[in-house]
């Protein structure tokens, strides 16, 4: 895996005592990515999907047996059906061995294949859910390129959300108000631009990026580290229903009443990056998950772009190395970024607004960039009164949010009006 240090996401590993290893170059990362999975070697045209498709939900259930260790044994065998067969001996062709491994082989070896895999398959319609298995049409386009790639997935939603273009954004959980707009706006424009918005239904930037391309008319794509019927968060459970409802998915790797574990939330990650054509991080710090996905872009040759912030912000920290060590490329607005992935915008209908002298003033400067009360006050040379006042009803009308009661800025919805009715502050 990519470390994350003094040198950035691809840089000089820290080894024991604090020593720095020797720089292991991209393409290098990819090679050896590939050699540990094995998928790459694979010939799977022979297989028959219904016949393994029992198998391959049975050995997916075997803990710690991730999509490396699944491929090892594709490799060995030929055939899931035949390395269920092997029973015990199977374990002797895994690269290492979870604590529950072979108990949780043993206790599945007990009943036969169909009864393990009829009663997910039916959990799973319950969760509103099914299961595509690696061999199977309705599997991710996307994820059939990479290596690894997880043999067994969960998907709730329209199948087409998984077939069209498709970027990631995503980033820390604790996003400050900045992180949040430039991940909304970002989303918004790739929503209207008909590209399906990736991310991990996660607090923070997640939930900013699929709520704002539902709200443009686009798709969006959650990629769980929980099950269908185990929504985490559990806050984002409304947002989850009205991803489906809209045409987009969820989609999973853990079968319906499985506890996800801490590599579920790793693994997640590398899904959100197979699943897209280009990764953007939008906010990160040191040790954000985000920085996993960008490891996973990199491993997968997918292209990385990042979200400059300032650079005294702790939440961008990640994202300002990924720029300077030359890894991501810098991302200035949102139809750059739609520029460098060759989408076309989509199209905006303008509003006409009946805003006051004061409201439009407000609005304007904000449209510029965010501020504060006191900075506004400066900018506009509106008193305290009129200014609280032109905040209040701008709020109201969803012109204005503020994050944390300190910082104003214009929404989504006002940086449109905005580009159509001349009020960009310009």
């Amino acid at each position: 895996m990519i470390g994350v240090g003094a040198a950035g996401p691809i840089g000089n590993e820290v080894g024991v005592g604090g020593r720095a290893g020797p720089r292991t170059e991209p393409a290098q990362l990819l090679s050896l990515a590939r050699e540990r999975a094995g998928w790459a070697n694979l010939d799977l045209s022979g297989l028959d999907a219904v016949d393994e498709r029992p198998f391959w939900i049975a050995l997916s259930l075997v803990p710690g047996l991730g999509p490396v260790g699944f491929a090892r044994l594709l490799l060995r065998y030929g055939s899931a059906r035949a390395a269920w067969s092997a029973g015990p001996e199977l374990l002797g062709e895994l690269p290492r061995l979870a604590a529950d491994t072979a108990s949780g082989l043993q206790r599945l070896s007990l009943t036969s294949v169909d009864a393990i895999a009829s009663p997910v398959e039916a959990t799973t319609e319950r969760a509103g859910g099914r299961i595509v298995t690696a061999l199977e049409p309705g599997y991710p386009p996307a994820l059939a390129t990479v290596d690894p790639r997880p043999p067994v997935l969960f998907v709730s939603g329209d199948a087409e959300a998984l077939v069209g273009p498709a970027v990631a954004v995503v980033g820390t959980r604790r996003a400050t108000g900045y992180g949040r707009s430039a991940a909304a706006e970002i989303a918004d424009e790739l929503g209207r631009a008909g590209v399906t918005v990736v991310s991990g239904l996660a607090m923070g930037i997640d939930g900013e990026a699929h709520t704002a391309a539902i709200e443009a008319g686009g798709r969006t794509v959650a990629v769980l580290p929980s099950p269908l019927d185990r929504i985490y968060p559990p806050r984002h459970r409304e947002l989850a229903r009205r991803i489906v409802s809209t045409g987009g998915a969820l989609v999973s790797e853990l079968a319906p009443g499985h506890a996800p574990g801490r590599p579920d939330f790793a693994r997640r990650n590398r899904i959100i990056a197979g699943l897209a054509r280009a990764v953007v991080v939008v906010e990160a710090p040191d040790r954000s998950g985000a920085l996993l996905t960008a490891a996973a872009a990199i491993d997968y040759g997918k292209e990385l772009f990042a979200v400059p912030g300032p650079i005294d912000a702790v939440a961008s920290r990640g994202c300002n190395r990924l720029i300077a060590d030359q890894m991501a490329t810098l991302v200035t607005s949102a139809a750059a970024l739609l520029q460098r992935i060759g989408a076309a915008p989509g199209e905006r209908q303008a509003s006409v607004l009946n805003l006051s002298e004061a409201e439009a003033l407000v609005l304007g400067n904000l449209l510029r960039r965010p501020a504060s009360i006191e900075e506004l006050m400066g900018r506009t040379r509106l008193a305290t009164g009129p200014l609280a006042s032109a905040l209040t009803l701008l709020e109201a009308r969803g012109l204005v949010e503020s994050y944390g009661g300190a910082t104003f800025h214009a929404t989504l919805a006002a940086r449109r009006i905005g580009r159509s009715g001349g009020l960009d502050g310009g």
